[in-house]
């Protein structure tokens, strides 16, 4: 039978990125690896009719060449428009068919890398919650926590609490985003600390941009948009998104204080788009189907700076590309190798036994 794995986190902490690592660090040991997750939610860029379908169960199938239908790999897929969908469905029936896809996938694997949801207890209401998927299915579980602050440290003590009271003995924990000026507290102060409370201290990822930073084809992809100058900036980073629905003389001060950022406005606000080009701006997103006027665009031309046009108004494209941040897609095969290279190499499983 196969031993379980759960990676849990938050959205936005890159569990994809430590399952895709954790898999090439075991396949290099000559095991055999699958992948499931149990809940998901509708990626409508890859679901077809016939099959609703997890982006990230996708990519998962992709990179580890699994056989299994995504339908069986991510089982229960929702739809972010629904709130009762699950209820509607029933506790019973929804728990049959996570054990009956989880059953086909355990067959054929050493190991199964579990994701979880975006929170111990998201889905605790229908018994789909983490907690209740790592007691059924015995795994041990690495709580993959950002650190923003000190109070990372009481959200890990929390989990670990959680986790134990469901009967999960092995527990690792993987600091996220860490700053990098914050390596010696790590190491001298704050790793003891949780090897203390019985947590297995099992990395550090620090903030780096080749790995949470998307790309301006990720981004455009995500926001079915299309490039209205740069084509041939795709592989350009982008750290981080400012919506420009400020007032144009406070632009300037916003826009220089960030670099290699994308800027999120109305192609009608001509003046927040030429404040932006003033700055160091690596894209401008246009929103609402509205494109640049024949100054932004000439000026764009001139810096070489890329214009980007969706659909979407500014809220829904700012919600789009903020998830973006940490996302490995299946075309980007050089942010998984480099997810393979510097997580894998960040990453520490001789503790947990496995």
């Amino acid at each position: 039978m196969a031993k379980n794995i759960l990676i849990t986190g938050d959205t936005v902490t890159g569990k994809t990125m430590v399952a895709i690592a954790l898999a090439s660090k075991l396949r290099a040991e000559k095991k055999s690896v699958g992948y499931f997750k149990p809940s998901g939610v509708k990626s409508y860029a890859h679901s077809t009719p016939d099959e609703d379908v997890d982006e990230d169960a996708a990519v998962m199938k992709e990179i580890l060449g699994m056989k299994e239908r995504l339908s069986c790999i991510c089982p229960i897929v929702r739809h972010m428009s629904s709130y009762d969908e699950l209820i509607r469905v029933g506790k019973e029936k929804l728990k049959q068919k996570v054990q009956t896809c989880y059953a086909k996938i355990a067959k054929n694997y050493d190991y199964v890398i579990i994701e979880g949801e975006k929170s111990p207890w998201y889905l605790l209401h229908v018994d789909l919650s983490t907690l209740d998927i790592a007691r059924e299915l015995g795994a041990t579980v690495i709580c993959l926590v950002n650190f923003p602050d000190i109070a990372a440290i009481d959200d890990i003590l929390l989990q670990k609490e959680l986790f134990t009271r469901y009967g999960t003995s092995k527990i690792g924990v993987v600091l996220n985003l860490v700053p990098p000026m914050l390596k010696k507290v790590v190491n001298e102060n704050i790793r003891p600390f949780l090897e203390e409370q019985g947590m297995v201290f099992c990395g550090v990822l620090y903030n780096n941009r080749e790995l949470f930073s998307p790309t301006v084809g990720e981004i455009m992809r995500g926001l079915k948009g299309e490039m209205v100058t740069g084509m041939d900036k795709m592989d350009l980073l982008i750290d981080k998104f400012i919506v420009g629905s400020m007032a144009p003389e406070n632009a300037l001060k916003w826009f220089r204080e960030s670099k290699d950022k994308a800027v999120i406005t109305s192609g009608d606000r001509t003046d927040i788009c030429l404040a932006a080009l003033e700055t160091d701006t690596n894209l401008l997103i246009l929103t609402g189907g509205v494109g640049p006027d024949i100054g932004t665009l000439t000026r764009a031309r001139e810096l070489g700076v890329p214009i980007m046009m969706t659909a979407l108004d500014t809220y829904a494209t700012s919600q789009v590309v903020n998830e973006l941040v940490g996302t490995v897609t299946v075309d980007n095969k050089e942010k998984t190798a480099a997810v393979e290279r510097i997580v894998g190499e960040a990453l520490s499983i001789e503790g947990l036994d496995l």
